[in-house]
């Protein structure tokens, strides 16, 4: 039964690191997290920034079409001015001339407003353009790094299943069934030990007569609190000392 607990023991080092990886696997690095959030942000504001310079263009354009109506209507008055004869009507006509001209020339500034306009946003759109490009290429580094990083951990992953594989033909399947049980249930924690009279899986104490036969047997027990499977510590760790416990490894895997 010792060698049984001992080859138990390993298994559950050898899931709670394949547990460590797979949580390791699903974390997006800070650094390529602060480029990704860069990278919205800078797409955003540049998808902004042409949104409006669109719609200044629009406007320019409304306002030229206009303006050529105007100067159209301008020529069309000024002929009309030729042939007057009639003072009072001569009057009206000028001033209508007048008040054209005014209305062009406001025209003319609003549209030398919006060239101006125009032009700025396009300076600042080429250099948002030129940041994104930047950031777009340390996300790709990022990402790259991230890639490799992973395809790391899925092969460690691969030559620690094959490892479990082979040791879990290795252990009676009863032992193996209530250990799976347990683990899933319990956080991938299947099996943990006592020192003390204190449960590394749950950090109660367990009764003192079972912790009496825990010492003095090579038999496993369970916890009567948390239900996982126990054994003592320094029959089967007598060289690990607080790096080697089980809330150690535990706090690795939740990292």
């Amino acid at each position: 039964m010792q060698e049984e607990i001992l080859k138990l023991i390993e298994l559950q080092k050898i899931d709670l690191e394949i547990l460590k990886i797979e949580r390791d696997l699903q974390k997006i690095p800070q650094s390529l997290q602060k480029v990704q959030k860069e990278q919205e942000q800078m797409s955003k504001k540049l998808e902004l920034l042409i949104t409006n310079l669109d719609e200044k263009k629009s406007q320019k354009k409304f306002f030229e079409e206009e303006l050529q109506e105007e100067y159209q209507r301008l020529k069309r008055t000024q002929a009309r001015l030729m042939q007057i004869k009639g003072t009072r009507e001569y009057q009206l006509l000028l001033k209508e001339m007048e008040e054209i001209k005014r209305t062009n020339k406001q025209k003319e500034d609003e549209i030398l407003k919006l060239m101006e306009e125009i032009e700025n946003l396009e300076k600042e759109k080429e250099k948002l353009e030129k940041k994104l490009e930047e950031i777009n290429a340390v996300f790709k580094e990022e990402e790259q790094k991230f890639n490799e990083f992973c395809q790391k951990l899925l092969k460690q992953k691969e030559e620690l299943m094959e490892k479990r594989t082979k040791l879990t033909q290795k252990i009676s399947q009863n032992l193996l069934k209530k250990y799976e049980a347990v683990r899933q249930k319990k956080s991938g924690i299947g099996i943990a030990p006592v020192i003390n009279s204190i449960c590394e899986g749950c950090h109660m104490a367990i009764p003192p007569q079972l912790y009496n036969e825990l010492q003095r047997d090579n038999r496993y027990y369970e916890c009567p609190h948390c239900k996982r499977l126990i054994y003592y510590k320094k029959i089967y760790c007598p060289e690990e000392g607080e790096d080697g416990s089980l809330e150690a490894h535990t706090q690795s895997v939740k990292k």
